[in-house]
């Protein structure tokens, strides 16, 4: 039970990691200007993937 749990977060994790970097990307090459939603996403984005 314990193993499959570690597993699980671990899975989690990776997967939110790869979202981030993803996402940051994405930003990087589609900067969207006057959209205050998309700088506030970039923001929250970058904080996750420097922790």
């Amino acid at each position: 039970m314990r193993e499959m749990l570690k597993r699980i977060v671990l899975v989690v994790f990776i997967l939110l990691v790869l979202t981030a970097v993803s996402g940051y990307f994405y930003m990087q090459k589609h900067p969207m200007e006057g959209k205050t939603s998309a700088s506030k996403t970039l923001h929250i984005s970058g904080s996750q993937a420097s922790k």
